[in-house]
């Protein structure tokens, strides 16, 4: 039995890594502002795309992190504003 391989492998040009967004023309690196924000692109463009149930189900969830995030930055700042 005869197995071919590809013996050659070392000599390929790198693949180019896949970016998220044109406007940055390469991959960042997600711990990075660069990063996070391709992250949210890459989410917000997800999230126009999808229809239906899935779309409401979606918004729902985003809806309740930013409250989320109000809801606890108020709560910090009457936590400031008491100790005054």
């Amino acid at each position: 039995m005869r197995v071919d391989t590809d013996e050659l492998w070392d000599d390929e040009p790198p693949r180019r890594a896949q970016y998220v967004d044109g406007a940055w023309g390469r991959t960042a690196n997600p711990n990075t502002a660069d990063g996070e924000l391709q992250n949210i692109a890459a989410f917000s463009a997800g999230i126009s795309r999808l229809h239906g149930p899935r779309r409401t189900a979606v918004r729902a969830v985003v809806w309740l992190i930013l409250i989320g995030f109000v809801l606890t930055f108020v709560y910090g700042v009457l936590g400031i504003v008491s100790i005054w």
